[in-house]
């Protein structure tokens, strides 16, 4: 009996090959469709096991180091959120090192900015507009250094106090993964850009323990109003893996603790719509003073570009000598503001220190993110808005306890409403936000706190990457086209009645070219005996005239047979016919004969696609194309 053949060593190679190409039985599938599909649903099961990975020993090398700086050598533990896995022994008792306060989060700023501005200058700032960039107008591309430099100078300025979050570099660096295994896999520009939005859903799902959440977050926020739908399935299937290696690591739970279930009131929907209003007017001076930071105050100053965040950090140290909670993301401040507040709702002008917290991590984080600090504003956003909400919740509550007995809620509402508002991403940071409580009781609040931020802060973005919708993305631009074209019947745009001049297949291209000048026409047909035509373009009758034979070429020489372009295609239709012949105009038949009815020119079919498109954006309000 003979030996089955070796398969030989299994290698990276093969692992490409697997990924890249239908296995037997995929290629056994008469549905192309389906076969794409499931390759990409593989390929988005290897990114979000990548991005887990990633965002485990990342939040591990954050607490590590953030152990090490502020716990060891400053004395200074950070609150926590409630949910929040500890890999760390306990803080060091002993008095707080104030003079290590002031100087650490400048000296992680300073390597950590020396390390991007010459390994990887496109590593430095927050990562979510990184990553929209990087779908929008980079096809999906980024650089191979990006990822490890963004790890690595996150973790220095996080573990060293830097006012941001940890989240916006696992989305850069997740993507990045994305990125980088469709460019192992040669994949084109298309199915990139979707393991990129995979790869930032499994590295969000993965942090934030918020799958759902984060896979809508991924296709939403490259948007003011638009999804990008086509990687959805990817994105969950990404966001669920990455997630389930999270929770392999540490176990399940969720990032913030709740301690009951929120009932919801009717009564207090007025309330909550009030909380919204004054979220709306918070969040555009958040982004206000974020990108003025950024723009106008460090971008100005006379030092190289890699001591600004030193110079960030530095401002942040004095700040916290003041207010020690300025340090860090603020997780654990929002964690009060979600449950402590609950405890003692009557303290004495307890909303006021609420609403003063959350002023004190606006400017801190402006002070890291502005000054190019390599540290995430989602977390902060989520932080803020927990704290202004909760501020809300404990002033309510004083005014009608029996409406708002339990003013956490408002914090968590608040939370979603603010960072949905000002990052354009109702949807996902509902799901989001529910999913770090562990709850969907406040869904109902959530939804109209949501709607009216999201209506309010129209103009006001935390991303200025993010373009309105999917027409006016590079990566569908083609596709828009078709889309308008599709629209558009040939009928509507012939010029009806006229026909294209004739010759006889034996005519001589000097004869051609008379007819075509004569009929003042871009395009020449050939009527055969057989009934059959042929059509001669410009472009073939100059090519013909060059060669030196010319005098022997005839018109059937050169000419194409002729596509049947009816009155009811499509004007996508006959772009392809166009391009087939390369001629510069074609005859149109009726819809149920193949009598000529007219001739389509292409410059025709040109100002047609510029009349839809002016349609289009005329559809939309003149201030949003402006914002």
């Amino acid at each position: 009996m003979a030996e089955p053949p070796s398969r030989g060593p299994f290698t990276l190679d093969a692992l490409r090959d697997l990924l890249r190409t239908p296995s037997t039985v995929l290629a056994s599938w008469q549905d192309v469709d389906l076969q794409q599909m499931w390759r990409l649903l593989l390929q988005s099961l290897l990114v979000g096991a990548l991005a887990g990975c990633f965002a485990t020993l990342f939040f591990v090398a954050i607490e590590w180091a953030h152990w090490f700086a502020l716990d060891e050598l400053a004395r200074l533990p950070l609150p926590r959120a409630g949910g929040e896995a500890h890999v760390t022994p306990e803080a060091a008792a002993g008095a707080t090192r104030w003079w290590l306060v002031a100087v650490l989060p400048a000296a992680g700023a300073l390597v950590a900015g020396l390390l991007v501005h010459y390994l990887a200058p496109a590593a430095a700032g927050p990562g979510g507009d990184a990553y929209i960039a990087t779908f929008h107008s980079r096809t999906g591309q980024m650089q191979k250094r990006i990822p490890v430099v963004k790890a690595i100078a996150s973790a220095l300025t996080l573990g060293t106090g830097g006012a941001a979050g940890r989240e916006g570099p696992t989305l850069q660096v997740s993507a990045g993964m994305g990125s980088l295994l469709a460019r192992w896999l040669k994949l084109g520009p298309r199915e990139r850009r979707i393991l990129l939005v995979a790869g930032a859903a499994a590295g969000i799902g993965a942090m934030f323990r918020t799958p759902l959440g984060a896979a809508l977050f991924a296709v939403e926020v490259l948007y003011r109003d638009d999804f990008e739908s086509d990687a959805l399935i990817p994105a969950i299937i990404a966001s669920v893996t990455g997630y389930s290696i999270v929770v392999l690591a540490f176990g399940s739970g969720h990032v913030f603790a709740t301690e009951h279930r929120y009932a919801f009131d009717p009564r207090a929907l007025p309330l909550y719509g009030a909380m919204a209003v004054g979220l709306c007017f918070v969040g555009a001076l958040f982004t206000s003073l974020l990108h003025a930071a950024e723009t106008r105050m460090f971008a100005k100053l006379p030092v190289p570009g890699w001591a600004r965040p030193a110079i960030g950090g530095l401002l942040l140290g004095l700040l916290a000598l003041w207010m020690p909670q300025a340090l860090g993301a603020g997780y654990g401040l929002a964690q009060h503001a979600i449950t402590g507040v609950d405890g003692d709702p009557q303290g004495q002008r307890l909303w006021l220190v609420l609403f003063g917290l959350a002023a004190l991590k606006m400017v801190a984080v402006s002070l890291t993110i502005g000054s190019g600090g390599a540290g995430g504003d989602m977390g902060p956003s989520l932080v803020i808005g927990a704290l202004v909400g909760g501020g809300f919740g404990v002033l309510f509550h004083q005014l009608a306890p029996s409406v708002v007995p339990q003013p956490g809620a408002f914090a968590l509402v608040g939370m979603a409403a603010f960072f949905g508002g000002i990052a354009n991403v109702p949807i996902s940071s509902l799901f989001m936000v529910c999913e770090l409580a562990g709850s969907y009781d406040l869904l109902v609040p959530l939804m109209l706190a949501e709607a009216i931020a999201y209506a309010a802060l129209r103009r006001v973005t935390l991303y200025r990457s993010q373009v309105r919708s999917r027409i006016e993305s590079p990566a569908h631009r083609d596709a828009a086209v078709a889309n308008l074209l599709r629209s558009i019947r040939a009928g509507d745009v012939i010029d009806r009645g006229a026909m294209l001049p004739e010759v006889a297949p034996g005519a001589h291209v000097d004869d051609v070219l008379r007819a075509m000048a004569e009929g003042d026409a871009p395009a020449v047909l050939v009527a055969r005996p057989d009934g059959s035509r042929g059509i001669v373009s410009l472009d073939a009758l100059r090519a013909a005239l060059l060669v030196e034979a010319h005098p022997y070429v005839i018109a059937d020489d050169v000419a194409v047979p002729v596509p049947r372009v009816r009155e009811t295609d499509d004007l996508y239709t006959a772009l392809r016919a166009f391009r087939t012949t390369g001629a510069a105009a074609l005859p149109v038949c009726a819809a149920d004969s193949d009598a000529v009815v007219g001739i389509l020119r292409h410059d025709a079919l040109d100002r047609a696609l510029d009349r839809a498109v002016a349609a289009r954006l005329d559809t939309e309000p003149v201030a949003d194309r402006e914002a």
